[in-house]
């Protein structure tokens, strides 16, 4: 694993702050699922290793589950600190979160998925946050 000096992330902050991601009410993201078999975001930019990106733990079950042709998952999230009445989304509870350790969710109202998933820090450089709730469907303008 490749370590990274002070001044690499400072490099990094500075154009992860010009990302085209920034904190929003709804983010529609896109997840790929690559030839060596994993799911990752599609995160222009990221100025670190591309397996951070890596969906794992839960996460590339779901991927899975909104992909409808196993290769491509594009999703409408929006984060919420309180609990919302969207009927026609998951809802993804957090169970526990730390700031390096990253956040889990209880997945529920999605009918072909059950169980959790863990989001790594990315989810801090995507959404900004660990939100409390997150809101998951298939972006219908696929």
């Amino acid at each position: 694993m490749k370590m990274y000096s002070i001044n690499d992330l400072v490099n990094g902050a500075s154009k992860l702050a010009t990302s085209v991601f920034g904190k929003r009410e709804k983010y529609v993201l896109q997840f790929n699922h690559e030839d060596d078999g994993c799911w990752y975001v599609d995160y222009p930019n990221w100025p670190f290793d591309h397996h951070n990106l890596m969906m794992v733990s839960g996460a590339d079950r779901l991927c899975e589950v909104l992909s409808d042709d196993n290769r491509v998952a594009r999703v409408e999230v929006i984060p919420s600190s309180k609990e919302l009445d969207l009927p026609d989304y998951a809802k993804l509870t957090q169970l526990q979160s730390s700031l390096a350790g990253g956040s889990t969710y209880e997945v529920t109202n999605l009918p072909t998925f059950s169980g959790t998933i863990w989001l790594c820090p990315v989810t801090l450089f995507v959404l900004g946050e660990y939100p409390k709730y997150l809101y998951v469907r298939k972006n219908e303008s696929q």
